[in-house]
């Protein structure tokens, strides 16, 4: 054995134990969930919100809420009938957007026979302007939550950082660059999980924007289309008095 090297094992033995010690241990997915601090809990519950919001989007943002075949087929039947209130009682408790503006068009004209066709198109225009703003706002809770996580995320991994910086001045150990790499990899973890909730959230509501920019142009079409006839229908009926007030009959598919 070489005496020359024996001081030498002896002084490394305690640098590597330092070392050892300072390495950080290895860490599960949850351990690294709660290396992220206080700051994940509002992440968790922002993350939950966003994936409901995903599954609302889904279930509501649908064509059947603005327009059906069904009803399609039915208003164009009871527009070849030329009966205003058979019209009335059949869109009365439809739910679609469509029946909704022809709803408010002839109650317009029950209220006030002689109203123009400029002022049922108003009504139409503002009551087709209330539903599609109703839609837009589902998609825009979506994009908040997109721009919101991030932030958070943001300003755990400051927290993070903070705190590791205190460590390292409140420790007297030579080794604070390590100490230093430990914490801001630890503080950096808010960051990384607030991205990936606000990036997948601005996927789907890019999804659902497009998707609802569909259902607005269907919406737009069909109603313009059914409230003219509307119009035309009771221009031609004029001389037979106003609206009556539907009956509590069922409209039979023809």
């Amino acid at each position: 054995m070489n005496p020359g090297l024996f001081p030498m094992g002896l002084l490394s033995q305690p640098f590597l134990a330092v070392t050892s010690s300072l390495q950080p241990p290895a860490l599960t997915v949850w351990g690294l969930l709660q290396s992220g601090g206080w700051v994940m809990l509002p992440l968790l519950l922002i993350s939950v919100i966003a994936l409901w919001l995903i599954f609302y989007c889904l279930a509501s943002l649908r064509q059947s809420v603005v327009w059906t075949r069904d009803l399609e087929r039915r208003l164009d039947a009871v527009f070849r009938r030329g009966d205003l209130s058979v019209l009335a009682e059949l869109v009365r408790k439809r739910k679609e957007g469509v029946a909704r503006v022809l709803r408010e068009a002839i109650g317009l004209y029950q209220r006030y026979p002689n109203a123009d066709g400029d002022s049922v198109r108003s009504v139409a225009q503002v009551v087709g302007s209330g539903i599609a703003a109703s839609l837009n706002q589902k998609i825009l809770y979506l994009l908040d939550v997109g721009v919101i996580a991030p932030m958070l995320g943001l300003f755990g991994t400051v927290v993070g950082i903070l705190r590791s910086f205190g460590s390292i001045a409140a420790d007297p150990s030579p080794m604070r660059t390590m100490l230093l790499a430990g914490g801001v990899s630890q503080a950096l973890i808010s960051t990384a999980v607030g991205l990936i909730v606000g990036i997948s959230s601005m996927m789907f509501y890019s999804f659902f924007r497009g998707r609802l920019q569909g259902l607005l142009t269907i919406f737009e079409e069909r109603s313009a289309v059914w409230v003219q006839e509307l119009i035309l229908l009771h221009s031609s009926h004029g001389a037979e008095g106003p609206v009556k007030e539907p009956e509590s009959r069922v409209v039979e598919s023809t």
